[in-house]
């Protein structure tokens, strides 16, 4: 089915820019460990989604069958974009996966890029937004409009409202990342990331990011000791933990 595009019904009182607000669409990246997709990347999507305008998922991986799957049951997503290699992304590196964001972020003029705040996320969307020259917003938690986003500052004792006066940039939330528009190419020599080696922690408690009930810990426990208290209530309840 072709798309076509009609001019004639917009405004001539209203200002070109202003127009050109509306026509957000999103890239998310998805993030997922080949076999399952993280459930921080559906909140991404959510994020995108109150942007406005299209939200599209990338899909990059080494085996993204199964998880292409998952992520195809998602709402709000338009499309999906899928790049596998079986060996380039092992290991889901940024020098790997930035690339890819760029050349999608060249192809489709996404005017927000986001992915979840985990470590991936935010070990990718800095660098994407470095070389897109644009200024990334950290760990969003409420999204109010196109270019104002609302994040927690002080380890969480206050929240910040920003805003992106930009046309484009960068943005991830407490569970993604925001705007991005031209694409600026670096000369210089190139360098080969190769992972080495991959470890995962195994653990009972559920993932911090896909946790439904999350107990933290401060300087109101007094001492290390107390923190037992801490381990047994989450043991107890199968909750995660975090010690702040």
């Amino acid at each position: 089915m072709k798309r076509v595009l009609h001019f004639a019904n917009l405004s001539k009182q209203q200002p070109y820019w202003t127009r050109c607000q509306r026509c957000a669409s999103t890239l998310v990246l998805a993030e997922h460990n080949n076999k399952e997709l993280n459930p921080a990347t559906l909140n991404a999507i959510t994020a995108a989604s109150q942007i406005g305008g299209d939200v599209t998922a990338l899909l990059v991986g080494s085996n993204t069958k199964t998880v292409a799957e998952q992520l195809s049951k998602a709402k709000n997503l338009s499309k999906i974009l899928i790049a596998e290699d079986a060996k380039l992304f092992e290991g889901f590196l940024p020098e790997a996966l930035a690339p890819v964001i760029l050349a999608a972020q060249s192809q489709f003029k996404f005017s927000h890029i986001t992915a979840p705040a985990t470590a991936i996320g935010k070990n990718v969307l800095p660098r994407v937004a470095a070389l897109l020259d644009v200024a990334p917003i950290s760990d969003i938690i409420k999204v109010k409009g196109e270019k104002e986003f609302v994040r927690t500052i002080y380890a969480g004792n206050a929240i910040s409202s920003n805003k992106n006066l930009r046309l484009s940039g960068c943005v991830h939330s407490e569970s993604h990342k925001l705007p991005c528009l031209s694409e600026r190419r670096i000369s210089g020599g190139t360098r080969c990331v190769v992972g080495s080696k991959n470890e995962m922690s195994v653990s009972e408690r559920p993932e911090l990011a896909s946790a439904k009930v999350v107990v933290s810990g401060g300087r109101g426990l007094k001492s290390g000791e107390n923190f037992e208290l801490l381990y047994k209530l989450a043991v107890n309840i199968m909750i995660s933990w975090i010690c702040v």
